[in-house]
């Protein structure tokens, strides 16, 4: 490389954002250089080969219904593998099923008999879900945006409901264990759920990464490049070399960009997940187990090769439990501890395969902060990520596509 090389779009950061930014540009003929200081592409989505299972980077899922996806990506391709619409609740020594018979009328029953909710909590469950898969429920608006929790007790559910049902359901989706959040970010996601499914690509939430990398040129990605500061639109990288584009896009995670820049980044939520092989798996459930009590760290569990048997290639059962909030090697023996709990001395045959700590999980938004920020910084100088749109790949996806509309004007 050469200090004189200047592309027309330098994009900093190779996660969705930067790469669904760099597909559009590239698409467009515009050339473009995308930098990563990692070793692969994807950022916080990515998937790890270990000892013969798929890890991904912290347990993540991708919902269908996400407005954006189909414009970036090709579905089918992915093979996706989905959960079981609803969640089973952990609590008292035995789980419940809470399902939406909507989309599984099997569940109809469980779901009607299970004391884990009211029958007051249930019908308003009904008339939440009503009323957002209209798209119509008045906390969808930004000037009415408060804490999840305080729109829950307003909406007149139980805290029985609260701390057995929505704080680790979406407590867990956002990182938000304390329902502090964005309620009309909150509700949004429930929509989601409301209106498609939970999943996984049969091949790992990277593989989501990897089709986007397959739309761009490869010789235009660097890996291993970590950038040590920018002097206006010049990027120098620790390697010593440089890059002077017409453009640049800041793509990093929000703290990281603030490293870069002098924009005020955004506070984080981080999550930690433990990933445990087992001779089989615990339960025969495809839904996302939640922890209905305010014992054990983990406050939702998957058995990933439930949903997908491709993230194991030896017959060993997988899975991951979910703690949000930052994490250490302390962690294995609670959360071991609290798996005995649930599904007994089975557990003493698990082993640890690796935990991920990762301390910015997901940007945090806070009631009535706006879902779009402004992401031009100055003449030339842009920044992406879901941390300028909502905090997920939708909105990795959403800034990725306005950065690069911007570039093109």
């Amino acid at each position: 490389m050469s200090n004189l090389s200047s592309p027309e779009v330098v994009i900093v950061g190779a996660g969705i954002a930067g790469l669904t930014a760099a597909k559009i540009l590239s698409q467009k003929g515009k050339e473009v250089l995308l930098i990563e200081k990692s070793d692969q592409v994807g950022g916080r989505v990515r998937t790890d080969h270990h000892q013969g299972f798929l890890l991904d980077r912290g347990f993540q899922v991708l919902l269908t219904a996400y407005p954006e996806l189909a414009e970036h990506v090709n579905i089918e391709s992915l093979d996706l593998k989905k959960f079981d619409s609803g969640a089973v609740i952990f609590k008292n020594g035995r789980f419940s099923k809470i399902g939406d018979p909507f989309q599984n009328p099997s569940s109809i029953f469980s779901t009607a008999f299970t004391k884990r909710l009211s029958t007051q909590d249930k019908l308003k469950l009904l008339k939440l879900r009503r009323e957002l898969v209209a798209n119509n429920h008045p906390s969808l608006e930004r000037a009415r945006d408060e804490k999840i929790s305080t729109t829950l007790i307003r909406l007149g559910f139980s805290q029985k409901a609260i701390n057995g049902f929505f704080k680790p359901l979406l407590g867990g989706i956002q990182l938000d264990p304390c329902l502090k959040g964005s309620a009309r970010l909150g509700l949004l996601v429930l929509r989601m759920l409301f209106i498609g499914k939970a999943a996984v690509p049969t091949n790992g939430m990277g593989s989501i990464s990897q089709q986007l990398l397959h739309q761009i040129d490869e010789q235009n990605v660097i890996l291993n490049s970590p950038v040590e500061r920018l002097e206006g639109k010049k990027v120098i990288l620790e390697s010593g070399d440089s890059f002077s584009p017409s453009n640049l896009i800041i793509a990093t995670e929000g703290p990281a960009a603030a490293k870069l820049t002098a924009f005020e980044s955004p506070s984080s939520r981080s999550v930690s997940c433990v990933y445990f092989a087992s001779p089989e798996a615990p339960t025969k459930s495809k839904a996302i187990l939640l922890n209905g009590t305010d014992h054990g760290p983990g406050l939702n569990v998957a058995i990933m090769t439930n949903i997908s048997s491709s993230y194991s290639s030896n017959n060993e059962a997988l899975i991951a439990v979910v703690i949000p909030g930052k994490g250490n090697s302390e962690l294995i023996e609670p959360v071991l501890e609290q798996m005995k709990g649930w599904f007994g001395d089975t557990v003493d045959s698990w082993r640890h395969l690796r935990t991920y700590s990762i301390e910015h999980g997901q940007p945090d938004l806070q009631p009535r902060d706006p879902f779009r920020r402004n992401i031009k910084i100055s003449d030339g100088i842009f920044l992406c990520g879901d941390h300028r749109d909502t905090p997920s790949i939708q909105g990795a996806l959403v800034s990725g596509r306005r950065t690069a509309e911007m570039c093109l004007i």
